[in-house]
């Protein structure tokens, strides 16, 4: 990734109670449950950027309801350092068609996301929401 951090987005999708996460493997190789989204793009706004980021990674058409917060995550040892901007969603249209490099995607309810291995920054959300 080099000398600077990535701003990143990340769109946490509810419907009737569940929430949409992805299974993506990590910079250490370990599969992991992930909010969905991306990188920004040079003049892109962080809001059009997600929409974007969800449509491509998961097939829907998504409308952000609320901007939740945003986390930093620094792994050095990966070279890895971003900074996501997590906002929640709905869904507006669309079905679930999975980018190449996502392993899985499904909706979780609270109760069934404690027996995956979420991702730091995804556990620290569901912290705050």
């Amino acid at each position: 990734m080099g000398d600077r951090p990535k701003v990143v987005v990340a769109a946490l999708v509810e419907k009737d109670g569940a929430y949409l996460l992805a299974k993506q493997v990590m910079e250490d190789g370990s599969d992991q449950w992930v909010v969905p989204g991306g990188k920004v793009e040079f003049s892109e706004s962080l809001k059009e950027a997600a929409i974007r980021e969800l449509k491509e990674e998961t097939g829907f058409d998504i409308e952000i309801t609320k901007f939740v917060d945003f986390h930093e995550a620094i792994h050095t040892k990966f070279d890895y350092h971003t900074v996501i901007f997590f906002f929640l969603a709905k869904i507006k249209s669309g079905s679930l068609v999975l980018e190449p490099e996502l392993k899985d995607a499904q909706f979780f309810t609270r109760e069934q996301m404690k027996e995956v291995k979420l991702v730091t920054s995804a556990k620290w959300l569901f912290e705050r929401i």
